[in-house]
């Protein structure tokens, strides 16, 4: 996931993808990890903000979903190539400091219900306004789907788990 200027973080994606192929097709895939494409990111990040006169605009958030709940990676990189090795949950973008301050002090394993009411609250609670399930982009990352993980929720849905 990315945050900040679309073509900037979109840039960085396909590289991110040219990157996993190709460590992918020159050893193998179980090499392709959320570490080694999190390191990627933040060399390149790293180097542009320190090469460059203009910094990236971008927040990245890099996930490998294990067989168990334990073996998740979850890596957010910053625009200066900092990486932050993340347990549980994470935000990225323009509050995510208030955001990740809100969800420390809330935060359990619990139900994708509960997951998506406390991060709704917390989106609340650190641009303070309210939100509606037309203004969230909402996905997930389900180890129980064959093939692909990743699964965008949609407005009919989350307005199902947001209701009390």
């Amino acid at each position: 996931a990315g945050a900040g200027k679309y073509s900037e973080f979109e840039n960085l994606r396909k590289a991110g993808i040219r990157h996993a192929d190709m460590k992918g097709y020159l050893y193998s895939r179980e090499d392709v990890t959320a570490k080694s494409l999190a390191n990627a990111y933040s060399q390149s990040l790293g180097t542009i903000f320190s090469q460059e006169l203009k910094p990236l605009e971008v927040e990245i958030l890099v996930v490998e979903v294990g067989q168990r709940t334990e073996e998740n990676e979850m890596y957010r990189i910053s625009f200066d190539g900092s990486i932050f090795d993340e347990k549980g949950f994470t935000a990225i973008g323009g509050k995510s400091e208030a955001l990740i301050t809100h969800l420390k002090n809330r935060y359990r394993s619990s139900t994708l219900k509960e997951a998506l009411k406390l991060a709704t609250d917390a989106f609340e609670a650190g641009y303070n306004q309210t939100s509606s399930p037309q203004s969230l982009e909402v996905a997930v990352l389900d180890r129980g789907r064959t093939g692909r993980t990743f699964r965008r929720i949609g407005v009919q849905e989350l307005t199902e788990y947001l209701r009390e």
